[in-house]
């Protein structure tokens, strides 16, 4: 005991050092990792801000090519209530392309792949940008709103709008005005069909008379007109996150 004493009052600053270089080095390998982790985070965080950039450049095009078709459906619907007061001198080319505008149904796929992979994987909170981090986070439930008044206008549609316009409108006609740009007209089985001959008879004198139509015509541009000043917030939206966005990456 006593020999181990006097090597330990000897040799103790020999040990300290030890110790000390031990310490150290366990420290040093600690720092060093969690350095390395950082820095795979904000390698990872600007990839995936990278992407949610162009993702987010994809939304905003397609919000207005969509906005586009809505567009022309309203100016389509002011058009034919204004026809409505002059049936007589109504063209029935010009009523049908009128018409075939009305019967678009733009909607949006909601998909921000970028963005679902952040909630599936719980990677958003790489996002250190608290502001960013907010904005995305509220994007999905902005998207389900819109998407759900989309919906509601579709079925609108498909129900009691164009049920009463199939009563007097030559439904293929409407589809020929199209433009084929609107994605409806360009497929090669709606080509094929467009030349058969049909015996039915547009009765547009009855249609632009009819009052309950009217009030649907009313309805769907009614639901056009929200989902264009819904998009353009959600264009307003998707803009200050790209903001945001090219800050952080600068």
């Amino acid at each position: 005991m006593k020999r181990i004493l006097s090597t330990l009052n000897q040799k103790w600053p020999e040990y300290f050092l030890e110790i000390l270089v031990l310490i150290i080095g366990i420290y040093g390998a600690f720092a060093l990792n969690n350095w390395n982790e950082t820095r795979k985070d904000k390698l990872e965080e600007r990839a995936i801000l990278e992407n949610l950039q162009n993702d987010l450049e994809n939304t905003i095009a397609e919000f207005e090519f969509l906005n586009d078709l809505r567009k022309s459906a309203i100016d389509a619907s002011i058009r034919i209530f204004e026809l409505s007061k002059d049936i007589p001198n109504s063209s029935k080319y010009e009523l049908d392309t009128l018409f075939g505008k009305t019967m678009i149904r733009p909607t949006y796929n909601g998909k921000m792949g970028t963005l679902e992979l952040l909630f599936s994987t719980g990677k958003i909170s790489l996002i250190q940008n608290e502001e960013i981090r907010a904005k995305l986070i509220s994007w999905p439930g902005l998207i389900e709103d819109f998407i759900e008044e989309e919906v509601y206008a579709n079925e609108i549609f498909m129900g009691t709008f164009i049920a009463e316009l199939a009563k007097y409108a030559v439904i293929p006609e409407l589809f020929n005005t199209i433009d084929a740009n609107s994605f409806i007209t360009s497929t090669p089985i709606i080509q094929k069909y467009q030349t058969i001959e049909s015996s039915i008879k547009s009765d547009y004198g009855q249609l632009l008379t009819n009052q309950e139509f009217l009030n649907h015509l009313a309805l769907r541009n009614t639901n056009f007109i929200v989902s264009y000043a819904e998009a353009i917030s959600l264009i307003d939206h998707a803009n200050q996150l790209m903001e945001l966005i090219q800050k952080e990456l600068k």
